[in-house]
């Protein structure tokens, strides 16, 4: 049996999944590109998946630790007798899925991922290179010396960014090489934490003025990137909720700025509530 689907199945599909989320209201232009958010994901490496096409032109999957190099580029050292490396030199054409480190009990369908795709071309990376490479996986120092062993790195093509229901998009590797990665996404789940425990009040009215939801009754803090904070709110007209973004009066340079951005915006939200 062979199911297949048309344009317009998957333009309803695309649909369905944009609207299972809660409405969003507030700065919703003040939302990180998906080509930021992908180099975010990326920059700190760690352990991808590595997708690599056999003779017959089928996907072969691995796992490779990797670094980064210039513009956000993949680095792995692989051994000539694995199966991958074999592929990539007869076709150097392949992709690398990273992922979020799950959450226990978070829907792993709900969490970032992000695929490159491009083709692994032979390199030989700077000292400070591998440096890198090793500080993230010293046991790589064992056998990066070995003959067999040899450095590539991902020439972007472009890449798909999923950051769950509804959150997801195509960027072109320009777009990902001038990105710059986060640096409030990865320290933020201690501030979401004690914004939700003991700022609950000025989380409210904040959401209420400055984020467009007036009768919000109940509010959780969802994520906080450089550009603003993402609030889950409940409301009289909305049960389940709406999504409330509210964006810091700058972007922010540091994970340590987001306290005094915090305290701005309840001085302002305050101030609006007193007119």
């Amino acid at each position: 049996m062979t199911v297949t689907s048309t344009a317009n199945d998957l333009d309803a599909a695309s649909d369905a999944h944009e609207t299972s989320g809660p409405p969003i209201l507030g700065d919703v232009a003040s939302f990180p590109s998906h080509a930021e958010l992908a180099r975010t994901l990326v920059e700190p490496g760690g352990l991808a998946t590595l997708a690599t096409l056999t003779p017959s032109g089928h996907p072969y999957a691995s796992i490779a630790p990797y670094s980064t190099v210039a513009a956000g580029s993949p680095l792995i050292c692989v051994s000539a007798l694995a199966e991958h490396t074999q592929y990539l030199r007869s076709d150097p054409r392949s992709s690398v899925l990273v992922e979020a480190d799950p959450e226990a009990g978070v829907d792993p369908l709900s969490e970032p991922r992000v695929t490159l795709i491009g083709s692994f071309v032979p390199v030989q990376p700077t000292e400070d290179e591998v440096e890198r490479h090793l500080e993230l996986h010293p046991f790589a120092k064992h056998y990066i010396h070995f003959a067999d062993f040899s450095w590539w790195r991902l020439e972007l093509l472009n890449l798909r960014y999923v950051g769950g229901f509804g959150v997801m998009g195509w960027s072109t590797a320009q777009e990902y090489a001038t990105a710059t990665a986060d640096p409030v996404i990865p320290n933020a789940k201690p501030m979401i934490e004690h914004l939700d425990a003991d700022h609950n009040d000025a989380c409210l009215d904040i959401v209420k003025h400055l984020g467009g939801v007036a009768d919000a009754t109940e509010v959780s803090v969802s994520s906080i990137d450089r550009y603003g904070i993402t609030f889950h709110a409940r409301t009289t007209a909305h049960v389940s909720g709406v999504t409330a973004r509210v964006a810091f009066p700058a972007p922010l340079a540091a994970a340590d700025d987001v306290r005094p951005a915090s305290v701005e915006l309840v001085r302002r939200a305050r101030e609006l509530a007193d007119r």
